[in-house]
């Protein structure tokens, strides 16, 4: 009988026991020390945190705080969860399918207890990825080990989809039709419970679909009801148009802003969303991302990356309510207040004009500075892109945010540690364990009364939550009680560093500006 392509010299006569849960009390079988029981935890968080990091666009971090997880769980459940959390986001939001194939195939080889889930996993993706042979192959493997497993339906069904059936060639993400300019659903707000819409001039109307026109409207929610001045309403959305832009005032929140505002309700709150053109809105994210005194080849360049980023993101959001965030989440989207006439030359001169690798659009990663030299993707997250290396950065040296200097009591550290659950009591000394290409330290190691502890220097000691650190290009100096950090950069050090272009755009032209920092990457004009 021949053997499945990661479960070797196994007897499956035993009910597995599967499970994706994190933590459960049956995966404590035994006593953990009080490390351990601390590992643990911060495993817990750092899976929650990428759920939440990968709801905001960040999938290389989310990728980063997996393997964080994983480094520090003791027990086996967690771990498998956050390597199968890991390969979601490879295969789903990062074009790396392979990559997640080798996961599903690392779990099926090291955790018998999660061979199934493992197996059904990756003759799934397989199916997705158009690879017929192989998803038959696995499905039928997953059948004969598992003849009673719980994924035997959805197996069956998808071997008999495939019977006779020629899989068409492997599609990759398609750039949108040439002339057609995209329309992006950014998120304004998700949390709000009341909203008001008005125009800036008391002349100019705005109109609600079938509701009718008027000057100013103010929606709030009853129950799980639309309520539109003051009244109950039976559409389950609103949409308002106007010949001007709308104003839009929600919380604390006010933006004018140009195209539609979509109201609805999920989950007890108001999902409000402004429908608008790309290039449109790439006139207030550009001059919110740079400053509009810069050159103007450097804003070219960050009109370019900026929209490089939205039309990602739009092409891999297709199962969500929308594209991007109005915020840092994804990019500053400050709305028509924001505008500049600089800015505005830069987005219409190099209008529709997308970075493309391999004819893919690529997820154009900005940092403030690359303090130098930029940062290798795969040292940073733990997965790489081929136009996300590390090279030498000479222009970001001259920028502002270059360099930097931390100082903190050995006593501080310790007591920052604690509050996050690392007990580190009685620290002797705190070293590089490992660096990445650029020099970046991406792990220490802290030796202290009771032994030692090895942390991901960025999700943990370099975090907001404990030092605050800019960036992980640093040196780290021990005297009188105190550590100093004194490091370079301003960011995670990926990609585009908005300082080095802001240098580079004196002498450079934006072409040159982008293929510098997303090396192998071609410029092509879509709309």
């Amino acid at each position: 009988m021949k053997k499945s392509i990661f479960i070797k010299s196994i007897s499956f006569s035993a009910v597995l026991f599967l499970s994706c849960i994190i933590f459960s009390t049956v995966a404590v079988a035994r006593e953990y020390s009080s490390i351990e029981l601390e590992d643990q935890a911060q495993a817990q968080w750092h899976i929650n945190y990428a759920s939440y990091l990968i709801d905001i666009g960040k999938y290389f971090e989310a990728l980063e705080h997996y393997d964080t997880a994983i480094d520090y769980s003791p027990v086996a459940n967690t771990r498998v969860n956050a390597m199968f959390g890991k390969a979601m986001v490879l295969s789903t939001f990062l074009d790396a399918p392979d990559k997640a194939a080798d996961l599903y195939k690392m779990v099926g080889r090291k955790y018998r207890n999660h061979a199934e889930t493992a197996l059904y996993r990756l003759g799934f993706l397989y199916y997705q990825m158009n690879k017929f042979d192989k998803s038959r192959s696995i499905f039928n493997q997953y059948l004969r080990y598992f003849p009673t497993g719980k994924f035997r339906y959805q197996a069956e069904a998808v071997i008999s989809s495939m019977t006779g059936e020629t899989p068409p060639k492997p599609d990759d993400i398609k750039p949108a039709p040439i002339g057609k300019e995209p329309l992006l659903r950014v998120c304004l707000s998700r949390r709000a419970v009341s909203m008001t819409v008005t125009t800036a001039s008391k002349a100019d109307k705005i109109c609600t679909d079938a509701l009718g026109c008027g000057r100013k409207y103010k929606v709030g929610i009853s129950g799980n009801k639309l309520v539109l001045d003051g009244k109950v309403v039976t559409a389950t959305r609103i949409k308002f148009t106007s010949k001007v832009p709308l104003k839009v005032t929600y919380g604390s929140e006010t933006k004018r802003v140009r195209g539609v505002v979509n109201v609805s309700i999920r989950k007890g709150k108001l999902l409000i969303l402004n429908l608008i053109e790309v290039e449109d809105y790439l006139r207030s994210v550009v001059p919110a991302e740079s400053y509009a005194s810069w050159p103007a080849e450097t804003l070219k360049a960050q009109a370019v990356a900026a929209r490089t980023y939205a039309y990602y993101q739009k092409l891999h959001r297709t199962h969500l309510f929308y594209d991007v965030y109005a915020d840092t989440y994804d990019q500053m989207y400050a709305g028509v207040d924001r505008e500049d006439k600089r800015t505005d030359k830069a987005v219409k001169e190099t209008l529709g004009q997308v970075l493309l690798y391999k004819k893919k659009p690529i997820l154009s990663q900005y940092t403030a500075n690359s303090g130098g030299h930029t940062a290798d993707a795969k040292a940073i997250f733990g997965a790489g892109k081929d136009y996300l290396v590390a090279h030498k950065d000479p222009a970001s040296l001259k920028g502002k945010m270059a360099s930097w200097t931390r100082k903190y009591k050995i006593s501080a550290i310790e007591s920052k540690l604690k509050k996050i659950g690392i007990s580190v009591p009685g620290i002797k000394s705190i070293k590089p364990l490992e660096k990445g290409p650029s020099g970046r330290i991406t792990k220490v190691r802290i030796r202290y009364r009771g032994g030692h502890r090895d942390l991901r220097t960025r999700t943990t000691l370099g975090s907001s939550r404990v030092l605050k650190l800019p960036d992980i290009l640093l040196q780290i100096d021990r005297k009188d009680g105190y550590y100093t950090f004194k490091g370079r950069g301003w960011g995670h050090g990926v990609g585009y560093s908005q300082w080095g272009a802001a240098e580079l755009g004196k002498k450079k032209k934006y072409d040159y500006i982008l293929k510098f920092y997303y090396p192998g990457s071609d410029i092509k004009q879509l709309w």
